[in-house]
């Protein structure tokens, strides 16, 4: 099965869904995790250290940018997920001759959507990437009228010159984890 990743490069999966996933980048193996991958994913850098138990259990190939090729090798998997940024090219390309390598290039909101959506069809896991996209819309829409709503309260406040109140209760971040 073939698939696109954000570097418009094609990778085919000999089989699907992948059974061995390697994860060179920390933020995507939490989210892998958050896909319910815990038998697939059988290698992470010694940077993932969420979750945890992962971190305790799992195969550590090397850092971001110091990847341990021949242990990646030895695991022999069926796709590894790389990023743009994260780690070098020369080891991405080298490991790409011989595996299917699919990299992550985010630099805005949207590219991260579009990275959570492809990574939930690589993996088989469209419906769990597709709970978690709208919740984090969700998230992202109650925060910004909480921050409107806030805004307008000031404004008003100010206006009326009443005292405006700091609400110091901690606000949760926008992403969130599958139940």
């Amino acid at each position: 099965m073939k698939f696109q990743d954000q570097l418009s490069r094609t990778i085919e999966l000999q089989s699907f869904p992948p059974k061995k996933i390697v994860s060179v980048v920390p933020s995507q193996t939490e989210l892998l995790s958050d896909f319910g991958l815990d038998e697939e994913v059988i290698g992470i850098t010694k940077f993932c250290v969420h979750p945890e138990h992962w971190f305790r259990n799992k195969v550590r190939i090397g850092g971001t940018k110091k990847l341990n090729i021949s242990l990646i090798k030895e695991l022999k998997p069926d796709l590894i997920i790389a990023n743009k940024e994260e780690n070098l090219q020369a080891e991405v390309e080298l490991l790409a001759k011989e595996f299917p390598v699919w990299i992550s290039d985010i630099s805005n909101l949207n590219d991260a959507y579009e990275m959570i959506e492809k990574l939930g069809e690589l993996t088989g896991k469209t419906e769990e990437s597709a709970k978690l996209l709208t919740q984090i819309k969700l998230n992202f829409e109650k925060e910004f009228l909480y921050d409107r709503q806030t805004e307008m309260s000031s404004r008003n406040a100010h206006r009326n010159n009443t005292p405006v109140r700091a609400d110091h209760q901690t606000r949760r971040d926008a992403g969130t984890k599958l139940a």
